[in-house]
């Protein structure tokens, strides 16, 4: 029977923190593997399509959970999206403005911010492979349709009233490294975006393989059919897994899909 696997970017494909921007061979062509057994093979990402490394969009997946679930394609046809109300902007851009912070409202090919020369985003972007020429600075909050938010913070001080602030909006999750925080709408996960796309294929959920290693892909994991943890996550989500491979630079996927008999 098609199995749907899905994959994390940053922490399993790619690992930006060990200077891993592509995904490595093995990996890809285990992929192909997978593809050719008659599988389809999806991201599954907090970045929107806009944000994914050039490298890594260069393979042809068969579709795209972006967004942490509130962005999806399949074949190239938008399955489901949901929006951020303009209300959750503003107070997002208010309280950055009032402690000079660093935000990002992303599109599908673009991504809103306050402020294209504040160092903290400078340093954020250039760390993380976002484009320049998707940045933007100077937009009309009324009239943009966003559908994640990430927000960068100058210090553990400003930790307490971004929670106050912008959690009636906001399900927030710190990023594995850093002072960087995913601002994900309430009631959207990257499980609900796969079982969104699951559901528009006439598919069910036992034929699902996701692989993962944030905090955010522990819905995903919990929800699929077989969930699987790369070797450098976060033990939360190694908590939830039902089984732990190795590391990014260490084969991880290509281990684990040999374990299961997939390839």
């Amino acid at each position: 029977m098609k199995k749907l696997f899905f994959f994390d970017i940053d922490g399993t494909l790619i690992e930006c923190e060990k200077g891993i921007y592509e995904i490595p061979e093995n990996t890809k062509k285990a992929l192909d593997k997978l593809k050719r057994n008659g599988n389809d093979v999806f991201l599954a990402t907090g970045r929107c399509k806009g944000f994914i490394l050039d490298e890594v969009m260069k393979y042809p997946f068969s579709g795209y959970v972006t967004c942490n679930g509130a962005y999806v394609e399949y074949n190239e046809n938008v399955i489901y999206k949901k929006i951020v109300p303009v209300e959750a902007i503003k107070k997002t851009h208010e309280l950055c403005v009032q402690r000079n912070m660093a935000y990002y409202f992303e599109s599908n090919d673009k991504i809103y911010v306050l402020n294209k020369d504040n160092p903290r985003h400078i340093e954020f972007k250039n760390k993380w492979g976002m484009k320049d020429e998707i940045i933007i600075d100077e937009y009309d909050i009324n009239s943009v349709e966003t559908y994640i938010g990430m927000i960068v913070v100058n210090s553990e001080d400003d930790i307490e009233i971004m929670l106050e602030t912008l959690s009636p909006y906001f399900h927030i999750q710190r990023h594995q490294v850093g002072l960087s925080f995913d601002l994900t709408l309430k009631g959207e996960s990257k499980a609900k975006g796969i079982e969104k796309l699951v559901e528009s294929i006439q598919l069910n959920m036992n034929s699902t393989i996701a692989f993962g290693d944030g905090k955010n892909d522990i819905e995903m994991l919990k929800a699929v059919g077989l969930g699987i943890a790369m070797g450098n996550a976060h033990d939360e989500t190694k908590n939830v897994a039902d089984y732990i491979t190795d590391k990014v630079d260490k084969d991880g996927i290509v281990k684990a899909l040999k374990h299961f008999s997939f390839i």
